[in-house]
């Protein structure tokens, strides 16, 4: 009877342990699967990383590429320096209407009156600003000076004296020479004081596009000079264009 019960749990003792290796089995069986599933999954989203990263560095270039379009754009509407180099000595402007010709020294001013004109009283003081100036009164309108001529009792274009500063003066052109910036404009050379425009001496060594009519013309050993207001320039050849350049200061 013994023997019997003996065997019996022998029986019931390893179909329990049979049972218990199958279920570990399984176990074990569904850790690789989820490990597996987990594994394809940190893959995928690596793949989807990768590709996210790889199109983003696509697009990056394309976004560079258009900014330096953009600049280069931008770079070509630039205007160009309006000052231009002859030796030691640069020209500028801002006003477009005053451009060297060939066709006669005084075209750019070939509106203005002549140096020396006699003008009616109404043309020379209305609308001028009066300047006194060591006893005189200069009128100066639309950049031409008028005084009146007590011998000949009558108004005159002139040149004004060196030292007269006035508010303002036209669009003129800027000259840098000498590490000094000079405003021309019709035969007058200015030097900025603060607010105002100073009357100088023309330096030696500027270049202008025109220069007042009422000049008288000299011609010497082939080379022809121009003479106006005690100025002598010299006609050269600057950028392709006829100029005119200060040479000497003659009174």
């Amino acid at each position: 009877m013994n023997r019997i019960i003996n065997v019996a749990v022998c029986a019931a003792m390893l179909l329990f342990s049979g049972v218990e290796a199958s279920a570990q089995r399984g176990s074990s069986s569904r850790s690789s699967s989820s490990t597996t599933t987990t594994t394809r999954s940190s893959n995928s989203s690596s793949s989807t990383r990768g590709s996210s990263s790889t199109r983003e560095h696509n697009v990056a270039p394309r976004n560079n590429s258009t900014t330096t379009k953009s600049s280069s754009q931008v770079v070509k509407q630039e205007p160009n320096p309006t000052m231009q180099s002859r030796g030691s000595v640069q020209t500028g402007t801002s006003n477009k209407k005053l451009k060297p010709e060939h066709v006669s020294p005084a075209e750019n001013y070939k509106s203005l009156p002549k140096r020396g004109t006699k003008v009616t009283k109404y043309k020379a003081t209305h609308g001028a600003h009066v300047v006194r100036y060591s006893g005189a009164d200069y009128y100066f309108k639309k950049g031409v000076f008028y005084s009146y001529d007590h011998v000949h009792s009558h108004y005159v274009v002139t040149r004004p004296p060196l030292g007269v500063r006035v508010n303002v003066i036209p669009q003129s052109r800027i000259i840098y020479l000498n590490d000094v910036n000079y405003y021309y404009y019709y035969g007058v050379f200015y030097r900025k004081v603060f607010n105002e425009y100073e009357v100088v001496l023309p330096p030696v060594g500027a270049i202008v596009e025109s220069i007042p009519d009422g000049y008288e013309q000299l011609t010497v050993n082939g080379n022809t000079y121009y003479i106006v207001d005690g100025v002598q320039y010299k006609a050269v050849v600057y950028h392709g264009e006829i100029w005119y350049e200060v040479i000497k200061i003659m009174d």
